[in-house]
């Protein structure tokens, strides 16, 4: 299918590219279909972009590759509702904020939404965002600015309890290339 978009120009996005969000995102409820895009400048980050909002584009990445000890909580009838049975069988992505720096010259401050991870069902390609009943995560963790680098939580920003999924960058739900 041809997805036309604001930042990329239109894009040949494959059917079994699309993933379904049957309740859409918080904020986004009428956008329910939505597809990876590479990230040009960085292998580590991907935009999740709506195939039916030309302007509608969330940066995303993988929260345990950023935050090493991250050990979401999803609630149980989200794995059910999308059907997902071992961690294997998910994608765990986490919305990212980018501001720019306060004054002229300083880098930008990155921030991850731990507390409302995006899960999707790998097999079915069917996604929802959790909201965690934990209090250990927030909504603006700090990122390393050199995204190759992982961060260890601190009290400040929480410790994980139990791990349910990992895993970004496309496999076996893949991501289109701007």
């Amino acid at each position: 299918m041809q997805v036309d978009t604001v930042r990329f120009g239109t894009l040949s996005v494959d059917d079994d590219k699309i993933i379904l969000f049957p309740k859409g995102l918080p904020g986004f409820e009428d956008d329910r279909r939505f597809f990876l895009v590479d990230h040009s400048g960085s292998s580590r980050i991907k935009w999740l972009h709506s195939a039916d909002n030309p302007g509608l584009a969330l940066v995303v990445a993988d929260p345990f590759d950023l935050f090493e000890e991250y050990r979401p909580d999803v609630p149980d009838e989200i794995t059910r509702e999308l059907g997902i049975t071992s961690p294997d069988g998910a994608l765990v992505l986490t919305v990212l904020t980018v501001r720019a720096g306060q004054h002229g010259g300083e880098p930008p401050a990155i921030s991850a939404n731990l507390l409302a991870p995006i899960v999707i069902s790998r097999e079915r390609r069917i996604g929802a965002q959790a909201l965690l009943k934990s209090g250990e995560y927030g909504v603006r963790h700090q990122v390393p600015m050199r995204l190759g680098e992982r961060a260890k939580h601190t009290p400040s920003c929480g410790a994980g309890n139990a791990g349910t999924a990992r895993g970004v960058g496309g496999e076996g739900i893949g991501a289109a290339t701007a």
